[in-house]
């Protein structure tokens, strides 16, 4: 599958360069009959989708390796994340895949394809592709290259220089109002190639807002004004309103590539070794859901040298540990490879959970957003619960009786402050991001939750804090070193202790 793809894009694209360089008088000599003359626009968008959030390079090394664990997700003894240690392999693994695959693929696409009423929806929704693709790198390193990336092939700009955080989310937000407004049903799409749609322009918009609200919430300390002001618009342009409308990017069993699972596909490949793995969950991911009956649990994790999930029996491995307690990794809880660690398991880049917990927060803080915190949160729950059917039916699915139970035992603390109601919701919400270690790591340096306690290991790179970013590719101090320099002077060292714009204490 993965082949397929790249042929077919490396086609369209040589293509298109030698037909754009014949000259009057030569195009039919140079024209190679059995040869594509036109860019491969739908196989092009496919890929584009899938490489969104990212391949197995950056989901392994960035995310289960560095954000998840950072945010005790996940846990390794010795591992980056887990003691805050620096690898330059993981932290730049983001960094150059994304613009490499990711950004790459989504600016070629655009270079090529015409501005006309049939590619219009197309380009409305590589908008939003790019919006997803830019928050997760400004979030993780700060400042990056943005309104010159991408220019090398239309511009001959091939050192760009690197943006504010502040300029860049103003950007996103106006692209993301933009894109929203322009998708238009009496338009032409992509069809079938739209692996996260179908092509439904309504469904689309509503990805364009929810993730407005996303983008617009992570400004909630350093301009709560903006912040609000975008959230309450999204509001009103329309948000995700079931699971139905979550994102969900399908995947195959196999054989392993472009179209595999980027985060289990390697798990399970490489590491997973009935039980031996060295990533388990962590211990405070798998005990918060003891702790709190959670019917989560059994979906997620199960021992996988026996395959027991029953929820008493399993343990989550503390993010300070430099071993394997007893020397037994077996005993220690895996992700579930009947659900969530499929092969084929889905991936969810944006659910209707996380958009409830946005409202949840929003209606806390005065923000008008047509329901309670209480109302927002509690329908966040239970979407958080019973979206897991996505993952197959190998396990029972969470019932209403049992959600009944939990929000009754765990009701939202309405009669609390503000900030335990945040803390509240952001808990639920980094439940609900298992897998999306990336997104996690950011809500937790955005609000301070869940409460985390810190690992100070003598090999981190932190003095015991929780880091605050990730480093960027060395390979910019060769290639890109006086825009690298000018980014550091502004936004301060590169190092995991600097914080980004938007993380305020």
């Amino acid at each position: 599958m993965k082949n397929r793809y790249i042929k077919i894009f490396c086609t369209a694209i040589f293509s298109t360069l030698i037909l754009a360089s014949c000259d009057k008088g030569f195009e039919e000599m140079n024209t190679n009959p059995n040869a594509l003359t036109e860019p491969a626009i739908k196989s092009m968008f496919t890929l584009a989708e899938i490489y969104v959030d990212g391949q197995d390079f950056s989901n392994t090394r960035g995310n289960n390796i560095y954000a998840a664990q950072i945010v005790q997700q996940f846990s390794s003894p010795g591992g980056a994340g887990s003691k805050y240690t620096y690898s330059s392999e993981y932290s730049a693994a983001l960094f150059g895949e994304t613009y490499g695959k990711g950004l790459n693929q989504i600016y070629q696409l655009l270079s090529v394809l015409p501005n006309t009423d049939e590619n219009s929806n197309a380009i409305q929704a590589l908008r939003i592709m790019k919006v997803l693709m830019y928050q997760k790198l400004t979030d993780t390193y700060g400042e990056v290259p943005y309104f010159e990336a991408g220019k090398g092939y239309n511009g001959n700009i091939f050192t760009p220089k690197y943006d504010t955080q502040e300029a860049i989310y103003n950007d996103l937000l106006k692209e993301l109002d933009e894109a929203g407004t322009a998708l238009d049903a009496n338009k032409g799409f992509v069809g079938a190639a739209d692996l996260y749609y179908q092509s439904d322009v309504t469904r689309w918009k509503k990805l364009a807002n929810s993730v407005m609200l996303r983008v617009a919430m992570r400004l909630s300390k350093v301009n709560p004004a903006k912040a609000k002001e975008y959230v309450e618009k999204a509001v009103s342009k329309g948000v995700f309103t079931s699971n139905d409308d979550s994102l969900v990017l399908k995947h195959d069993a196999g054989p392993q590539g472009v179209r595999t699972n980027p985060i289990t596909s390697a798990w399970v490949t490489n590491d997973l070794n009935k039980g031996e793995s060295n990533i388990k969950f962590s211990k405070t991911f798998i005990d918060l859901l003891k702790n709190t009956n959670d019917p989560r649990l059994r979906i997620y994790a199960k021992l996988e040298a026996t395959g027991d999930n029953n929820p008493a029996n399993q343990q989550g491995l503390a993010n300070d540990a430099s071993d394997f307690p007893g020397g037994d990794k077996k005993v220690f809880s895996d992700p579930n490879t009947s659900t969530v660690l499929r092969l084929d398991a889905p991936t969810l880049i944006m659910s209707f959970a996380e958009v409830k917990f946005i409202l949840a927060e929003a209606a806390v803080r005065g923000w008008s957003v047509g329901e309670s915190a209480q109302k927002h949160y509690e329908d966040g729950v239970r979407a958080a619960m019973t979206i897991l059917t996505i993952f197959g039916d190998k396990v029972p699915a969470v019932t209403n009786m049992e959600y009944n139970t939990y929000i009754t035992t765990y009701p939202f603390k309405s009669a609390g402050t503000d900030a335990q109601k945040i803390e509240q919701i952001i808990t639920q919400k980094w439940i609900v991001l298992l897998f999306n270690g990336f997104e996690a790591f950011s809500e937790y340096r955005r609000t301070g939750y869940p409460v985390l306690v810190p690992v100070n290991d003598p090999t981190g790179e932190t003095n015991g804090t929780i880091p605050r970013r990730l480093i960027y590719d060395q390979s910019e101090l060769l290639t890109n070193a006086d825009n690298y320099q000018e980014a550091i002077r502004r936004q301060g060292l590169d190092r995991m202790t600097t914080r980004i714009w938007w993380d305020k204490i």
